[in-house]
This record gives structure tokens, C-alpha cells and sequence, in this order.
């Protein structure tokens, strides 16, 4: 980048729920790394949990679901990346290795280097610390700068900034709902839990050509609830108006049951399990986020079930999510709800928590807002 800034401001997490907007100067690039300019960074639904937490990721860069313009890069990484100068990008989060057995299937996720399991300081953007490392390195910011590890996904230069922030978290709907569990034609899914992802799980099992699917949610989920129709949700259960099994026998009939059920919520104490493996079909497939009573091995036997969890997506799940976000079959306008500027990160990720701000479905943070 010839002319470029001088200095760069970037919202760091210095306290518990506390951001501090900071400034440092343009870095001196090595020959394997490059810069981003952002347009835009989508506030994950796990920012809530990192930007609470005081014995762990403080201080931190955050910001991973980042989309922007390559503008500057080294005399390597032009050799080496798939991208070139002025073309737009999503990235993911993950900093891997890039030659292990999981990174050259791309599942970045489970390589030792960015895995939440696999280490203490998984590598990763949104939990670094800026203080042991380059000062540029969470999402929340002007620019980054870009390791030789960067993970790319090129986007059209025409789609808008927003939309393409949506990659991750519906790249995370798509691996659980349709890579992890199978949802597919013909199918009947239910998903608990209207957020971000459980959304994405809507888009990728109707993608997919799931026959029936169904959102289940909370009063306080309204407006989600009422957006997934157009998402591809062909049936609502609002479970403070109604218990999950009476929605489904509703739904479902005498006769009907659950191919598929994809549950985002953690439910605690297995209230929400116990309602849907009774309706559940043999050889039914689960996903659900964790299970604090343990898992029902009981039911499992009797069903023959397939349970799986999972953490992050596979590099073909953000594609995927890509292609239906620039198939701009459905209305993914109307998630990307609230748009914040630097000084507003910490609104920005409680209003993701459902605090302070009403009806908020994806928040964005614009650097130049």
C-alpha cells in the first residue's frame, strides 16, 4: 500500500465489559504478511462470553467475523496467498499451521495451533492478546495486519459489506445442521434456538432440501422468530406459549417425527432434550451444544441415535454459506439489524447479549461509521 495511514484505531478489551479505543502505528510489514482495510466485523454470539470474562482473554483483540480489502502485502505472500491486492475477502478466524492432517482437509478448527482444546493461547482471531504480539489483530479496527497463515474467502466485489459478515455464523449453521447431521431432502429438522447460528442451521438444512423445518424459541426471540419464515423455517414453536412437545405434536401429527434436530441453546438440565427425543424418528441424527446432565444413553440405544456436538465450521462450510448469501435467495437483509461504529463496540456486543438494545439479530461494526 503506497499511501496508507499513519496510525490505525482498534477497539480493545481492557477490563471486564470494558473497551478502550486505541491507536498504534501503521506496522512495519514482514515479507509473508500483509494489511486488511475492514469494512466491516459482525459481532459473534460468543463475544458476550469472552467480553465477560475476567480471568481469561484480558486483554483482547476482538472482532473475528471480519470482511474487508487486501491492501497491502509482502513479497511473499503475493507469491503465496490466493488473493491479490484490492480484491475482498472474509476471513476466518483461525491462525493454523497449514500443514497438519486437519488443516489440509481445511478443517482450520481442529488444527493444534487454533484449537480452543488444543492449547492454552489458541490462535485465533478475536482472543489474541495485543500486547505479546502485533497490535492490530482483532476485528474491531481499521485495519489488520495478516499473518502467512491468514484463511481467505474471496467475495464479489459488489456484495455488500454486510451480507458477507453473516459467512461465519451461518457457515457455523450450515456445519451443524447439514456436515454434522445430515439434513437434507426429505427431511423434517427442528432447531432450538432463533440465533445467529440456529438462523444459519434454518439456511443451511433448507438449502439443503430439508422438507420440513421447524425454529423453536422464546417470547424474548420474537423478532427472530417472526424473520425465519423467510428464511426457510416452515413451522414456529414459541415455547413460552406453548410446551416444545405440544408444538410438535401440532406440527408433526400422530404419525410424524424428527429426522433432525439441531439444538444451539446448551439446555440446561436437559428440559428441552427430554421434549424432543420423545418425538424424535429411529435413527434420528442430534446435534446438540453440550448436555449438563450427560448424555441419554438410554435413549440413544432404544432410537439407535447419532449424537454429535461440535465448535467452529470447516472451510466448506463457509463456502457453502457464501454461495447462499450471493444466491441472494433470501432476505439476509433483514438479519444484519443494528450497525455500530468503533466508539460503540461495547454497545455492539451487548446488544448481541439481548441487553440494552431491542430486536437485535446481527450487529455489524462499521470502523468508519
Amino acid at each position: 500500500m503506497a499511501n496508507h495511514p499513519d496510525n490505525v484505531r482498534i477497539a480493545i478489551k481492557t477490563g471486564v465489559e470494558e473497551t478502550t479505543l486505541e491507536t498504534h502505528p501503521w506496522p512495519d510489514l514482514g515479507p509473508d504478511e500483509g494489511m486488511l482495510k475492514i469494512e466491516a466485523c459482525g459481532v459473534g454470539g460468543a463475544e458476550p462470553e469472552v467480553y465477560r470474562a475476567g480471568d481469561k482473554w484480558l486483554p483482547v483483540a476482538m472482532g473475528h467475523q471480519i470482511v474487508g480489502t487486501v491492501v497491502a502485502m509482502g513479497e511473499q505472500a503475493e507469491k503465496i496467498w490466493p488473493v491479490e491486492l484490492g480484491e475482498r475477502v472474509v476471513i476466518q478466524e483461525y491462525l493454523p499451521c497449514k500443514s497438519c492432517e486437519w488443516c489440509l482437509k481445511g478443517e482450520y478448527r481442529f488444527c493444534p495451533e487454533a484449537d480452543f482444546f488444543g492449547g492454552s493461547n489458541p490462535q485465533r482471531y478475536g482472543l489474541i492478546d495485543p500486547t505479546v504480539g502485533p497490535k492490530l489483530v482483532g476485528g474491531f479496527a481499521e485495519y489488520i495486519q495478516l499473518p502467512w497463515n491468514t484463511v481467505f474467502h474471496k467475495i464479489p466485489q459488489d456484495l455488500p459489506a454486510e451480507l458477507a459478515t453473516l459467512a461465519i455464523p451461518l457457515g457455523n449453521g450450515v456445519q451443524w445442521a447439514t456436515l454434522d447431521v445430515n439434513a437434507g431432502p426429505g427431511k423434517t429438522v427442528l432447531v432450538v434456538g432463533p440465533g445467529q447460528q440456529g438462523l444459519g442451521a434454518v439456511l443451511g438444512a433448507k438449502d439443503a432440501g430439508a422438507e420440513k423445518i421447524i425454529l423453536a424459541g422464546m417470547s424474548r426471540d420474537q423478532t427472530r422468530l417472526d424473520l425465519a419464515p423467510e428464511l426457510g423455517a416452515s413451522d414456529i414453536i414459541n415455547i413460552d406459549e406453548e410446551s416444545l412437545l405440544d408444538g410438535l405434536k401440532r406440527i408433526l401429527g400422530p404419525d410424524g417425527g424428527l429426522d433432525v434436530v439441531v439444538d444451539t441453546t446448551g439446555d440446561p438440565g436437559g428440559k428441552n432434550m427430554d421434549q424432543y427425543l420423545e418425538v424424535a424418528n429411529y435413527g434420528a441424527w442430534l446435534w446438540v451444544n453440550c448436555m449438563d446432565r450427560g448424555v441419554p444413553t438410554r435413549a440413544i440405544k432404544q432410537k439407535y441415535l447419532t449424537v454429535r456436538s461440535g465448535r467452529g465450521r470447516s472451510w466448506w462450510a463457509v463456502d457453502t454459506a457464501l454461495r447462499i448469501i450471493t444466491s441472494r435467495r433470501f432476505p439476509l437483509e433483514k438479519m444484519c439489524t443494528h450497525t455500530f461504529g468503533l466508539e460503540d463496540v461495547d454497545l455492539a456486543i451487548k446488544a448481541t447479549a439481548g441487553r440494552e438494545v431491542e430486536g437485535a439479530i446481527h450487529c455489524i461494526v462499521d470502523p468508519w461509521k
